[in-house]
Order: structure tokens, then C-alpha cells, then sequence
């Protein structure tokens, strides 16, 4: 299951470039989507949480901070991550100029899958895109500046190899995860070494090669997947969730919640409850 905000373009087949769809999705535990094929580019880009990439030739283990292509035509499927479910945002687009863009930029169906530092301007485009407004030239050519801008942004990004997001079993990182659920929040990457009974730095360095992020990454994207549920789905002040998810302060909470999904807490909230009534 997932919650999603999204907005459909009309396509016109004399287009050169022309938009298909936007959104950001919010998935559950385990939300699968596909096997799906598309007649459209579509690029996601992660924004908390962790899940699986499957095309018919890889499977990929991705996180917050990396992302994927989809090519038209390519049958894929992804699935969220039981314990840090991931949310993401996705722009779809289309045309013989898309074609040519999408030559010049070095993702495609052998290495679809890269990663960015700073992802501040990428959301704000997506956001920007999905206000709906009348149909207008003006408006038209606005968004096609924003697929431009997003285009550009994703040209200058690292390209990861597919040994880098090969999935690998470790008993003591899936006990470091399962302790991590059974104790949040009262876990820190020091208490876990202590009792998993292994040198921090060299947990840290087991969990890095199997989950590809960091122990510090993995338990700031635990947080705020866990405080994004409890914000969507509860009525309980950002105090309260604040406390029950390891910040210290309501302002931390906040700031990384805006740096994570481009929208405040009670604007993230107003618009889930926005799509109850829809």
C-alpha cells in the first residue's frame, strides 16, 4: 500500500518533449508496484527509507540519496523495505527530444541507477510541477523548464555500478536491523556494537558493504520513516512524535522532515488528509 500524490499530463503525439506524469509516493511495509512497462522515461528519485529495483536483467538494493531510470518499454518492479519503507518522488516524460536527451546523459538500462549529495532544487521542481493550475502555454512551457531543470540536475549525478547495489546476507547486520525495531528509539550506533558485542567502527563497516549506507544513514532514515507514518496516519502533536521517534527537539524534527520531503510537517499532514477527501 502506498499514499500518493500525482498528476497525469494530456499527451499530444506532435510533442517533442512533452511531460507524462509527476509525483511522490509514501509506500507502506513491503509496497510492491509491478512487474510494469511504460511507453514513457520515468526517473525516481528516493527521498527517506530503502527498497528493491528489479529489472529483468538486475535487482538493485537502493536507499534515500540514490535513484533509478526506467526506459519505455522496460518491465520492472519495486518493492519498499519491510522495516524503513521508502518514499520517492518520479517524473515521467516523453518524446523524439527526449530520445535525444536521454543519449547525452549517462543513465540507461545497464546502469540505471544513481545517486545525489543534495537533492534540495530536485524536490522543489517536483513540487513546483505538481500545483495544479489552468492550462496554459505559459504554464506548459514553465513545466517544460522544470522537466529541463530536473534533466540537468540528474546529468551531473554519480552513476553507481551494479556491484555497488548488489544485495548481500550478513548475520550480524540483519541482528543489528533487528534490534534496531526492537529497541527504537532508544538506539544509538554505540548501544548497538555494545549489544551485538562487536567494535562499532567494524559493525559499521559490515553494514555499509551489505546495505550500502552508513549505520548513522540507516537509523536517520529509520527516524524519519517512522515519524512520516506517525504524522500521516495519527492525530498526535509533532511533540509527541518528536519524542516517540528520537528527537530532541520539535525544530530537528521539523527541519529534517522539510529537508526530506520538501514540505513541512502540517503541510505534509494537510495534504494526506486533503487526499482522504478526494
Amino acid at each position: 500500500m502506498e499514499k500518493a500524490v500525482s498528476l497525469n499530463f494530456i499527451s499530444v503525439p506532435s510533442d517533442q518533449l512533452q511531460l507524462a506524469n509527476v509525483g511522490r509516493s509514501d509506500t507502506l511495509s513491503g509496497h510492491k508496484y509491478g512487474p510494469a512497462v511504460r511507453p514513457y522515461y520515468l526517473i525516481h528519485y528516493i527521498l527517506a527509507g530503502s527498497g528493491t529495483f528489479k529489472t529483468d536483467q538486475s535487482i538493485y538494493k537502493l536507499h534515500a540519496g540514490q535513484g533509478f531510470l526506467i526506459e519505455p518499454g522496460q518491465e520492472t518492479t519495486y518493492i519498499a523495505d519491510k522495516n524503513t519503507p521508502w518514499s520517492y518522488v518520479w517524473i515521467g516524460f516523453s518524446g523524439n527530444f527526449a530520445d535525444q536527451l536521454m543519449q547525452q546523459i549517462p543513465l540507461n538500462q545497464r546502469e540505471p541507477i544513481f545517486s545525489l549529495n543534495d537533492s534540495k532544487r530536485l524536490i522543489e521542481l517536483v513540487n513546483l510541477l505538481l500545483l495544479k493550475s489552468v492550462n496554459s502555454t505559459t504554464k506548459k512551457l514553465l513545466n517544460l523548464s522544470y522537466l529541463l531543470e530536473f534533466l540537468s540536475i540528474i546529468s551531473n549525478a554519480t552513476i553507481i555500478s551494479r556491484e555497488s547495489t548488489t544485495s548481500i546476507s550478513d548475520v550480524y547486520v540483519e541482528k543489528a536491523i533487528s534490534l534496531i525495531n526492537k529497541n527504537f528509539p532508544n538506539i544509538s550506533a554505540a548501544s548497538l556494537a555494545q549489544m551485538i558485542g562487536l567494535d562499532r567502527s567494524y559493525l559499521g563497516k559490515r553494514f555499509k558493504k551489505v546495505t550500502g549506507m552508513t549505520l548513522q544513514t540507516y537509523l536517520k532514515n529509520y527516524k524519519i520513516t517512522q515519524a512520516r507514518h506517525l504524522i500521516e496516519s495519527t492525530n498526535l502533536s509533532l511533540l509527541e512524535i518528536s519524542q516517540r521517534c528520537g528527537y530532541q527537539r520539535v525544530d530537528s524534527l521539523a527541519r529534517t522532515f522539510k529537508a526530506t520531503y520538501g514540505l513541512t510537517p502540517s503541510d505534509f499532514r494537510l495534504q494526506q488528509k486533503e487526499l482522504l477527501t478526494l
